[in-house]
């Protein structure tokens, strides 16, 4: 704002002054010398016939401007596409030819926007100025006229002053002096003139309205494409050679294709484009192999080849839609030049003065608009050419895409085929094996140890070959399951010993269904043996009656200190023991003999059902055990001769058999001679499973 009011201020100070000065210079300025009367001829010579300055729109201008930023901007997302060496290279190349092409259009801005300018300035029917900045022109002319007057006025006295002697000189002297007062009066004013000249023209090139203000456009959009600024000259050399009023048209030509020192404007976007191909070639990516890698690998890899396809063809028409507008812009400007080449090339035949004159006319004027014409004309074309080589870029990059798009979709096929072949073979062994050990293994234990162990091996088989078939770097991956497993081998050490126990438990001597056990300080018969833990019904009492619960243990408690009792498959009889105490005088051989004799003929009556048990239990032992038979042990102690009777008996009649024996026992030691029986040493009878 106080930029403001001191331009106000000035203004009026200016205008105050001006009209002082405007007055002095009215009254000294010297009379208009009438104008010269025309030639005859050129009277009847009509004027060549206004053509405008350019044939297409600013606002045409401006839009194909705008479209092909926006095409560039459109192209930056293909820079995050991360691919093959190729990739990189035509990546490369795209981005060298869309800046190419994005710095033409901008040439082309800029010179369409500098004949509109000098197509305004030339143009002798446009409307004068009007108010403030009418008068201000006014005004300038006046203070530059009067300061040319002044500073001839200034010269000529100081011509005089050099001859001047006496009076005269002190006269001019006088004079001199007023009139260098007056010219530095003047400057000042004109250079107040200057600045408010400033402030016009830089509040006109504001306004967006007007040749000025695509030129402005043009600069603020150059401003937002900042990597595709051109070398300074191109732009200034057309603008120039476009307000310039002399010189050839082929002059033009050539100064809008070649560059500065006659190089093409291309070669160094060529020679940039090789440095940037080789930067690109070094960061490039790992090559992918698709004959090596995994499912997920492939369709990862294939997923990204189609969506970069669709980049690609997305670039691709957008690239074809601002061709045909560039095309459309070049027909429309080549037309002009068309007339204005039909018009200078026709030739004239009169002898007329004043038709040739006016002959001449027309080439100048049309050698001045094809000069003109040509500085857009050029950048046009081009941009074609460019836009052109961006296509056929953009077809190659997507045409290599695609076969390698393709290449991983038959190896995707043939992988995911493979793996399902894979799976459907492991199913069916898996099955041949399942009815196989139904069809020849009878024994309900040696059936479930195969079952389970088909269940592992085929579970750990399905899971080696999808994994080979998912993941194409094993090393990264058995490094990743290294820690996940010692992880899980910490969290679930429990479970993991309990599944070990498990193998161990259903081994060749292990635990079966049915099976009487003791385990962790339980004595039960096995329910049910799972993969973590183990069921027992629990046995109680010298009979190992059932209780009627159900005791649940982890197969861990297996490792642990205390240790498991089970009974010989096959063999149900437990042993109990009778101990007698005899008086010192007795006759050890008569005692252990009549005690043996009396439990042999107990165990007679069972014997059979006992040797059956052991006939099983051999069959399963790899050594030989002997039979089991009636044991007397005597033994000295200090309240007489002990006597121990050690007999196996089945469970279910261990109290009648423990009745019989006690009585026969008896009744042997009651015969003549009778062997005392110490009656301050009771009978005791002991039950134990070995």
């Amino acid at each position: 704002m106080s930029d403001a009011r001191s331009l106000i201020l000035k203004w009026l100070c200016a205008a105050i002054l001006l009209g002082a000065c405007g007055a002095v210079a009215a009254a000294d300025a010297p009379a208009p010398p009438p104008p010269p009367a025309p030639p005859a001829a050129s009277a009847r010579t009509p004027a060549p016939a206004a053509t405008p300055a350019l044939p297409i729109k600013p606002d045409e201008v401006l839009t194909h401007v705008g479209k092909t930023v926006d095409w560039y901007r459109g192209l930056q997302s293909l820079e995050q596409i991360q691919g093959t060496p190729q990739d990189l290279l035509s990546r490369a190349r795209l981005q060298e030819e869309s800046r190419t092409a994005v710095r033409l259009a901008f040439d082309f801005g800029h010179a369409s926007a500098a004949i509109l300018r000098a197509g305004a300035a030339d143009d002798s029917t446009a409307p004068a100025a009007t108010g403030f900045a009418g008068q201000l022109d006014q005004m300038t002319d006046r203070v530059a006229q009067r300061v040319t007057m002044l500073q001839a006025q200034l010269a000529d006295l100081d011509a005089k002053l050099e001859h001047a002697r006496g009076t005269a000189k002190s006269t001019l002297t006088a004079q001199r002096g007023d009139v260098s007062a007056a010219l530095a009066l003047v400057r000042e004013v004109q250079s107040s003139m200057q600045d408010m000249e400033r402030f016009e023209s830089y509040a006109l090139s504001s306004d967006s309205s007007g040749e000025g203000g695509l030129g402005t456009q043009i600069s603020a959009l150059e401003k937002s494409v900042p990597e595709a600024a051109r070398a300074a000259g191109t732009s200034a050399g057309r603008v120039q050679s476009a307000n310039a009023s002399s010189g050839g048209a082929s002059s033009a030509g050539a100064s809008g294709v070649n560059g500065p020192g006659g190089k093409p404007p291309n070669s160094a976007a060529t020679s940039a484009a090789g440095g940037s191909a080789a930067a690109a070639t070094a960061a490039a990516a790992p090559a992918f192999h698709p004959e090596s890698a995994g499912v997920i690998a492939l369709a990862t890899q294939w997923f990204a080849l189609h969506s970069t396809h669709r980049q690609l063809t997305g670039a691709f028409k957008q690239t074809g839609s601002l061709l045909d507008e560039v095309n459309d812009q070049r027909r429309t400007i080549t037309g002009a030049v068309r007339n204005v080449l039909r018009d200078a090339f026709g030739s004239s035949t009169s002898d007329d003065p004043g038709q040739l004159n006016a002959h001449k006319a027309v080439l100048e004027a049309g050698a001045a608009q094809f000069k003109k014409l040509s500085t857009v004309l050029v950048p046009l074309g081009e941009q074609a050419l460019t836009l052109e080589s961006a296509q056929g870029t953009l077809t190659d990059w997507r045409g290599q895409v695609g076969e390698r798009a393709d290449e991983v979709s038959r190896y995707l096929a043939l992988r995911v085929g493979f793996l399902l072949a894979s799976i459907a073979i492991v199913l069916a062994i898996s099955e041949v094996w399942r009815r196989a050990t139904f069809r020849y293994l009878h024994d309900t234990r040696r059936r479930r140890q195969f079952l389970v162990l088909r269940r592992v091996a085929v579970g750990v088989t399905l899971t080696v070959v999808i994994l080979f078939e998912l993941v194409s770097e094993l090393g990264s991956v058995a490094t990743y399951a290294g820690f996940v497993t010692a992880g899980i081998a910490v969290a679930l050490q429990n479970v993991i010993l309990a599944v070990v126990a498990y193998f161990f438990l259903i081994g060749r001597y292990g635990v079966r269904v049915g099976d009487r056990i003791t385990l962790a300080g339980v004595t039960g018969r096995v329910v049910d043996i799972g993969l973590v833990r183990i069921y027992l019904m629990e046995l109680s009492g010298p009979e190992l009656h059932s209780t009627g619960r159900i005791v649940v243990l982890s197969n861990a408690v297996l490792f642990q200190p205390t240790a498991m009792f089970k009974q010989i498959p096959g063999a149900e009889y437990v042993w109990h023991t009778i101990t007698l105490t005899l008086d010192a005088s007795a006759d050890v051989v008569e005692a252990n003999k009549r005690l043996k004799a009396a439990a042999d003929g107990v165990y007679a009556k069972y014997r059979s059902g006992i040797e059956r048990q052991y006939a099983v239990m051999q069959r399963l032992l790899e050594f030989d055990t002997s039979t089991p038979a009636p044991e007397v042990r005597v033994r000295w102690t200090e309240s007489g001769l002990q006597c121990a009777v050690r007999y196996p008996v089945e469970p279910e009649n261990s109290a009648s058999v423990d009745q019989q024996m006690l009585k026969a026992l008896r009744d042997a030691l009651a015969k003549d001679p009778p062997l005392k029986l110490l009656s301050a040493e009771p009978v005791a009878l002991k039950s134990s499973d070995s």
